[in-house]
């Protein structure tokens, strides 16, 4: 008679019966995305990412052998693409979360309305800098500014709203905050859009533009009394989304020079003269079951 294999979740969910071996996170990348099954390590897991289909969403799923759960598997997951997102420097937006317990496999994801396929599948990136962000405040700044861009879109608003929270996490109150875009704001990319808009608005006469972020942006869409902002107030909107691009490169500025998270220009043009690579610089190598795992450039070249 054939010996049954024990599942290994038997034991595990008799103290947690919500125990599931695989966390799966439906997305929807404002990037390109990989065409095939990539592997890349981060905080001692291995994130899988989906490339999806016509009937099935992108994704990114992480495997524990100990099981893991929806709140647990979510939020790895969730810290793990505001890091690709940081990257980027573009939206990364987790849609549903599914659990799967095929040791052997990633569990599917299947397509939602809001998860069409519109940026091009391609090759796994010749390369990938993946931030290492130095303590919590640094993961709750990535988190918030993966928010804002995914709700660029949708919500001018509330994407201007988590941009000016970035701020938030070291300085508690409004007038150090307003004292920090003052004296950084001009350090912004020239070449950006947010420049193009500090430039409006110095033209307009507006020279205290961290009061003008900060009353006219950050609180008028946070309350509703006294200055504050009319959903049904179309110039109210138009305002808001040109304002956004300032507000975003104020944001990412802030997490570069106050939490020492540098964007991926940044990084690039630091390490462009270095004779040893950092670990976070990952290059892809083709795996045996035809997946393609990132791994540091130093320990990929070593391997030939």
């Amino acid at each position: 008679m054939a010996r049954m294999i024990e599942h290994p979740l038997t034991e595990i969910r008799k103290t947690r019966p919500d125990a599931v071996l695989w966390a799966n996170m439906a997305v929807r990348p404002s990037f390109s995305w990989p065409n095939v099954h990539v592997e890349i390590s981060f905080e001692g897991r291995t994130m899988v990412l989906q490339p999806g289909s016509e009937k099935l969403s992108r994704a990114v799923s992480v495997y524990d052998d100990q099981g893991t759960n929806f709140e647990e598997g979510g939020s790895r997951v969730s810290r793990f693409l505001s890091h690709l997102a940081w990257s980027h420097d573009a939206a990364l937006v987790d849609l549903f979360i599914t659990g799967s317990n095929n040791p052997a496999h990633p569990g599917l994801c299947g397509v939602s309305q809001q998860s069409a396929l519109n940026w091009a599948a391609v090759d796994p990136w010749l390369s990938l800098y993946l931030p290492i962000a130095p303590d919590s405040r640094g993961h709750l700044a990535l988190a918030l500014y993966r928010e804002g861009m995914g709700l660029a879109i949708d919500s001018s608003p509330f994407s201007l709203l988590s941009f000016s929270k970035v701020l938030n996490i070291v300085h508690a109150g409004g007038p150090a905050q307003i004292a920090w875009i003052n004296a950084n704001v001009d350090a912004i990319p020239h070449w950006s859009r947010g420049k193009s808009r500090l430039d409006e608005l110095r033209a307009d006469g507006i020279d205290d533009v961290g009061e003008y972020l900060y009353r006219q942006g950050r609180c008028a869409v946070a309350h509703a009394n006294s200055t504050t902002v009319d959903p049904d107030d179309y110039a109210d909107r138009r305002r808001l989304s040109a304002d956004l691009p300032l507000m975003k490169e104020v944001a990412a500025l802030f997490i570069e020079k106050e939490l020492g998270i540098e964007r991926e220009h940044t990084f690039s043009k630091r390490i462009r003269d270095l004779r040893t690579l950092p670990s976070n610089v990952l290059v892809p190598r083709p795996q045996p079951n035809g997946y393609v795992r990132y791994l540091p450039a130093e320990e990929a070249l070593s391997m030939g």
